[in-house]
C-alpha cells in the first residue's frame, strides 16, 4: 500500500514489514530463542507446560514466564480452565500470519549457526595458542 505524501502506512501482522513485537520478542530480548522453539512446538498441538517443559528439556518455572511473555502479547492462548494442566495453543492472530514467525526461525537458526561456527573458530584459535 502507498501511503499519500507525508503519511505514514503502518502494517499489521501478515503486512509485507513484520511484526516489530514478535521480531523483539524472539530475536531482541534474552530467551527469545526458547520463546519461539515453544512457538514452533505449539505448531503441531496444544500442549500443557509440563509437555513443553519435558519436550524442551526446560525448568518448568521458565516454560511458564515465557508462556505467560507470550500469552500477553498474543501469542498464544490458553484453552480450558486455568490452572494446572491447562493446555496452550498458538493465537489465532499468530495462525493466521505464521510465515511471518517462520522467517523468524529461519533466521534464528542461521544465527545460531554462525554463533557455533565462530566458538568452534575461537576455541581452535585458542588452542594453537
Amino acid at each position: 500500500m502507498i501511503a499519500p505524501q507525508g503519511q505514514v502506512t503502518v502494517r499489521a501482522w501478515g503486512g509485507s514489514v513484520l511484526d516489530k513485537r514478535l521480531w523483539y520478542l524472539l530475536a531482541g530480548t534474552r530467551g527469545g530463542l526458547n520463546r519461539a522453539r515453544i512457538l514452533h512446538l505449539l505448531r503441531d498441538r496444544p500442549c500443557n507446560a509440563n509437555d513443553l517443559a519435558g519436550r524442551l528439556s526446560l525448568d518448568y518455572k521458565t516454560v511458564r514466564h515465557h508462556l505467560d511473555v507470550l500469552r500477553e502479547n498474543d501469542c498464544v492462548m490458553t484453552l480450558g480452565n486455568d490452572g494446572y494442566g491447562v493446555l496452550y495453543a498458538l493465537s489465532p492472530r499468530l495462525q493466521s500470519h505464521f510465515e511471518d514467525f517462520e522467517l523468524i526461525w529461519r533466521r534464528l537458526g542461521a544465527q545460531a549457526e554462525l554463533g557455533k561456527e565462530q566458538s568452534r573458530l575461537s576455541s581452535l584459535k585458542t588452542a594453537r595458542g
